[in-house]
């Protein structure tokens, strides 16, 4: 009986060393992880320093940027600086964008790393006019705007479409002075201009905010399905009611409908106002000329 408790009492023995070992081990390896994970850190942030020896205002401001808090270090951009270091600081030695590469080129090394959302830009109207990202976004500063914008997105815009912007100007226009969208909202700015006059099938970017005016309708007005809202409507200002083209709706509707009946226009002594009896001009599931 007492060889038998003497055996057990040493099995048990044996597995509290092994209880106790493992335990020590797995102590040792999280202890150690953070010691790791800083110093990988701790390296990115010594290339920042060492550059900082030099280009210390730019380090500066970089220190608040979104790529900082991505991660990046200059050489990812700017390539390896150990020969610009040895020599000097000569430019020719590091990667640099200005004047040396072209502006495409420039946006290029941008797309390495941002080509998932904005991988069809050389296809964009700006991108063929070889705006480079730089044009728009700080690259290394700290800045309040959303997407690292110079400045806040419709001032922005406004700098090349001063045409444009002066139609936001107008009494009939879309909120954008307001704050309530902005160009993006209807305009990919990094895509290809499928979508610059937003006509025809195209009207969908009007349709996800005037969902009412989408149909389907049985009876569609051709001028909405053929050239899109913007047939009738201007969309960004106009000083004429719901944006239109035209002061009277009847000068609007007779521009396209030259072969309506002549007494059209002899219901009143006041311009004719064609929605009066045609109501539904959007298109209408009860009537083709779209009456009540």
């Amino acid at each position: 009986m007492p060889e038998k408790i003497f055996s057990t009492s040493k099995k048990w023995s044996v597995i509290h060393v092994l209880l106790i070992g493992a335990v020590l081990f797995l102590v040792g390896f999280f202890a150690i992880q953070p010691e790791t994970v800083s110093a990988e850190k701790s390296k990115g942030d010594d290339g920042i320093a060492q550059c900082a020896q030099c280009h210390d205002d730019v380090a500066a401001a970089f220190a608040g940027n979104a790529h900082k808090g991505l991660g990046a270090v200059c050489t990812d951009c700017h390539g390896n600086a150990e020969k610009h270091m040895a020599e000097g600081g000569a430019i020719e030695t590091i990667v640099t964008y200005k004047g040396k590469e072209t502006a495409l080129k420039d946006s290029a090394k941008c797309l390495v790393c941002h080509k998932n959302t904005t991988g069809e830009y050389m296809s964009s109207p700006h991108g063929k006019s070889s705006f480079a990202c730089t044009e728009c976004h700080t690259i290394h500063g700290k800045v309040p705007e959303k997407h690292l914008l110079k400045v806040p997105a419709k001032k922005l815009c406004s700098t090349c479409h001063q045409d444009v912007y002066a139609q936001f100007n107008m009494n009939e226009r879309h909120r954008l002075q307001e704050g309530i969208l902005d160009c993006s909202n209807c305009h990919d700015v990094h895509a290809p201009a499928t979508r610059e006059r937003l006509g025809g099938f195209k009207q969908e970017t009007c349709l996800k905010c005037h969902i009412d005016k989408g149909g389907p309708f049985m009876y569609e007005h051709e001028a909405v399905t053929i050239e899109g809202c913007n047939a009738c409507h201007e969309p960004h200002g106009s000083p004429n009611r719901h944006m239109l083209k035209n002061q009277t709706v009847g000068d609007l509707c007779f521009s396209c409908h030259t072969g309506a009946p002549s007494w059209h226009s002899r219901f009143s002594a006041t311009p004719t106002n064609c929605v009066s009896c045609h109501t539904s001009i959007h298109g209408s599931n009860l009537d083709k000329l779209f009456l009540k």
